[in-house]
């Protein structure tokens, strides 16, 4: 509905557009790249109501697809977080083109912020499988590696989401440190973490 809904706001007010609409937002929040409008909408109107469709169906040819059924609630949230941030991705984009008086970019890296908070709240009930999470040899061999590395990144990510969501309406190099550290926070450190603790299972 959601994505209807936004797709609708953008041929409602197409005429209205200019020939090249934003598609890249930087971690300072400025636009660094544009698209011509006709494949602006599409991509974002698309993605906000298919990618949410495609992560259901990869549920059910994942080798792993009974766990899913532990942790329903929080797949459930994680793909409406990812099509609600598409969605607001085509109305910035719209709203830019119609030159409201926003700035669309902070917004955009302001809302990323959010989606790591949500999704790290429900980081640490997503049990093993093969398409969601931290997935890398080492999680997927054993389920207690599995478990621990997610309940550090539910930690990470909001701290990181935090961080993101304060670089957003920062300037300058301030900004840019902060969300460079999110990232490493929220996607290098359960890594390394699912690393260190799988060693002493293999001595």
């Amino acid at each position: 509905i959601l994505g209807l809904a936004t797709l609708a706001y953008a041929l409602i007010n197409y005429s209205k557009l200019p020939q090249e609409l934003p598609a890249q937002f930087g971690i300072t929040g400025k636009v660094n790249r544009y698209w011509d409008k006709n494949i602006a909408i599409f991509v974002f109107g698309i993605l906000g109501i298919v990618l949410p469709l495609i992560m259901q169906f990869t549920r059910s040819i994942d080798p792993k697809r009974e766990n899913y059924k532990k942790f329903e609630n929080a797949y459930a949230m994680s793909r409406l977080a990812i099509g609600v941030l598409f969605n607001l991705m085509l109305v910035l984009s719209i709203a830019y083109g119609l030159g409201k008086d926003i700035n669309v970019g902070k917004i955009a890296i302001g809302a990323v912020g959010i989606m790591f908070i949500a999704l790290g709240n429900y980081m640490p009930q997503v049990k093993d499988n093969y398409l969601f999470g931290v997935r890398t040899a080492w999680t997927l061999a054993n389920p207690e590696v599995w478990r621990k590395p997610h309940r550090l990144s539910g930690i990470m990510w909001m701290i990181g989401g935090l961080l993101i969501f304060a670089g957003a309406f920062l300037s300058g190099a301030l900004s840019q440190l902060l969300i460079i550290t999110a990232l490493v926070l929220a996607i290098i450190v359960p890594i390394l973490y699912s690393w260190m603790i799988s060693r002493p299972l293999k001595s």
